[in-house]
């Protein structure tokens, strides 16, 4: 069997188009960053876990004091109050002389406590 060389019918024209242009990397890691990001962590962590401590080294009234004039765009912290009876959970609402008006979770909501009554004060969250 004999081959044939047989010319194309149609002629297609192709386009010869520029190689694109690869431009390299233009930013990376290093372990030099990677180590400064990790100490940077630390410090804030540190930061955070010193102001939670400095709040718990402040005495009863100052904690009071701390929690009842947050600013107004903050919703009330829910706190703990350790008493003489027991734990207590709920948002400090006021102070009025030495005279503490508490909303609680549990009934009756609105209590009132002495401030010779409370032992301690725990910031439970938002």
């Amino acid at each position: 069997m004999e081959k044939r060389h047989i010319k194309p019918l149609l002629y297609i024209d192709q386009k010869h188009n520029p190689e694109p242009e690869l431009t390299s990397q233009t930013f990376y890691y290093s372990a030099y960053q990677n180590t400064e990001e990790k100490r940077q962590e630390k410090e804030a962590q540190a930061a955070s876990e010193s102001s939670r401590s400095r709040f718990q080294s402040l005495s009863k009234s100052d904690k009071l004091d701390y929690i009842l004039n947050l600013q107004e765009t903050l919703p009330p912290l829910k706190c703990r109050l350790l008493t003489k009876e027991g734990a207590l959970t709920g948002i400090i609402e006021e102070m009025k002389g030495d005279t503490i008006v508490f909303i609680s979770r549990e009934l009756p909501r609105r209590r009132t406590m002495n401030k010779e009554d409370l032992l301690d004060i725990q910031i439970v969250g938002f």
